[in-house]
């Protein structure tokens, strides 16, 4: 069963599914499958030191201490360039989401990470008239509690609602004027008679 979140605006609430958008589901997929000569399917391996063969997902990412002690991934909390704890920003599904207004502007300014299609459960309607008009919402978004939320916008296009997930992108403003400049490229100039290099021949 796909978890559901719960968003609030103007006090009404939404309960949806996220069903996020790839590549694969907009233009499909190919997959190469490599077989041996008895038609059995291969996998893939790496060599380690030069002498042992590791099988696909046979290595993982480990935290140690300083005297080279296994530290579970459970055990590791977040600190600030201060060396403060840092609380997590509990996952969007686990609490109700406050929506607000924002602006297309900063909306264009976002590195997106993914989109998703919102499934609405309840109150599909209502939102679709809140987000008539080019109306943009955003929310902090977390798929599982981290200690950094993403910034999400949602928008609908012809009757359908999408949450599109992203980190704003810092642009420096430069100015209006145009500060590029013409390179006009002289044309060498060819020696005439009377300039001729002997040292030429």
């Amino acid at each position: 069963m796909a978890r559901k979140a719960t968003l609030i605006f103007d006090k009404l609430s939404f309960s949806a599914e996220f069903v996020k958008v790839d590549r694969k589901k907009l233009y499909g997929w190919s997959k190469i499958v490599v077989n041996d000569k008895d038609k059995n399917p291969c996998s893939s391996a790496s060599i380690a030191d030069c002498s042992h063969i590791l099988p696909s997902k046979s290595t993982t990412l480990q935290g140690f201490n300083e005297k080279g002690e296994y530290i579970s991934r459970s055990n590791l909390v977040g600190v600030d360039l201060d060396n403060n704890l840092v609380e997590k920003v509990p996952s969007t599904y686990d609490i109700d989401t406050e929506l607000k207004h924002s602006t297309l502007d900063k909306y264009f300014s976002l590195n997106v990470k993914s989109v998703y299609q919102l499934n609405v459960v309840e109150n599909k309607e209502d939102l679709l008239n809140i987000l008539k008009d080019k109306t943009v919402l955003t929310f902090p978004f977390n798929y599982r509690a981290d200690y950094e939320a993403d910034d999400a916008f949602i928008l609908s296009s012809n009757e359908h609602i999408f949450v599109v997930v992203g980190t704003p992108a810092s642009f420096e403003f430069i100015g209006l004027e145009n500060k590029e400049e013409e390179v006009v490229e002289l044309e060498e100039e060819q020696p005439t008679e009377d300039e001729f290099d002997f040292g030429m021949l």
